[in-house]
């Protein structure tokens, strides 16, 4: 009985000795996470206020752009519609000025002037390669 006794205090003495560098590294672990912890607290409020000031930035920057846009859009709708009734403008009065006489006249007189320059380009040298 008494050797046994001893044994479990002799494991009992062993594991006490294993168990103290553990301890001693568990104590030193709880410290660094204390100072981490400080440093967070102290910064984290500088940290959450550029979070803000930038969200606040991006915010005031979507708007602006969004207005922008708005504009740019409001503006490509009224050049549509100018467009649109330019080219409804051009639709009914070209079929006019296609027959009227004087359109008729100049379209047969480009081809003449055309021979006239290509016939005066000859005559004073001016021909292309």
């Amino acid at each position: 009985m008494e050797t046994g006794l001893i044994l479990i205090g002799v494991a009992l003495l062993l594991l006490v000795i294993f168990s103290i560098p553990i301890l001693w590294k568990l104590w030193r672990a709880a410290n660094d996470v204390t100072v981490t912890l400080q440093a967070l607290n102290e910064r984290l409020p500088a940290i959450l206020k550029n979070m803000e000031d930038i969200s606040a930035n991006i915010n005031d920057s979507t708007t602006a752009i969004n207005g922008q846009v708005q504009k740019y859009s409001a503006t490509a709708e009224r050049f549509h519609v100018v467009i649109k009734e330019v080219a409804g403008g051009i639709e009914t009065i070209s079929p006019l000025i296609l027959h009227s006489p004087l359109f008729q006249k100049i379209s047969a007189l480009m081809p003449v002037m055309k021979g006239v320059r290509v016939f005066l380009d000859v005559l004073t040298g001016k021909q292309k390669g």
